[in-house]
């Protein structure tokens, strides 16, 4: 059965031509930017880097400044959301900061609220497929798994070659106990991680 699994992953990832997800130049500058501006010390310097990664396809490096922002200043959790609260109502139309406050709400246990405001990241820039992602997780936490699967599917739908929401899928239906489906998504999870994305 193993080896079947394993030659069946290999075929997908040998007969797929794919043309996957890249970084624009802008999201290249602004990550540079925020490379730079990136103080050991500072909480909202490692935070503002982490959420720009979490819409960049850096799930890793992201998650990794997250910890050291709440290491750094285990108080910033709480001061966090309630400035980006602020900077939505000074800035409404910039997805960037609902993107960053939807993040600071889940971080600080406010799941629900933290959907909202992924949606109006959504009303703000539609194809935003990281949105439609992350909502997805919120929805899978709070075990509305129908709901997860629908959101990750709208996210896959606007752009099919980035490997970490087919992951995200795949849980999402494991969880729901359709083992194929989470098979079927895991692999090509695999195929496209493998193929860089």
């Amino acid at each position: 059965m193993k080896k079947i699994i394993f030659v069946f992953i290999a075929i997908l990832i040998a007969s797929t031509q794919v043309f996957a997800w890249r970084i624009s130049k802008d999201l290249e500058k602004e990550i540079e930017t925020k490379k730079i501006a990136l103080k050991e010390d500072d909480a909202n310097s490692q935070f503002d880097l982490a959420i720009t990664y979490a819409y960049s396809n850096k799930i890793e490096e992201g998650w990794e400044l997250l910890k050291k922002a709440d290491k750094i200043d285990p108080s910033f959790k709480e001061a966090g959301w309630k400035t980006y609260k602020e900077k939505t109502q000074n800035d409404p139309e910039n997805w960037k900061i609902h993107f960053r406050y939807a993040f600071a709400l889940y971080f600080n246990g406010k799941k629900e609220e933290a959907i909202k405001e992924f949606k109006k990241v959504i009303e703000l820039d539609p194809k935003n497929i990281w949105a439609y992602s992350y909502i997805g997780l919120i929805y899978g936490e709070i075990n509305k798994i129908d709901e997860a699967i629908q959101n990750i599917k709208k996210a896959i739908a606007i752009d099919y070659d980035v490997a970490a929401v087919h992951l995200l899928l795949s849980q999402a239906y494991y969880k729901k106990g359709d083992s194929w489906g989470g098979f079927k998504e895991a692999s090509e999870a695999v195929r496209l991680r493998a193929l860089g994305y």
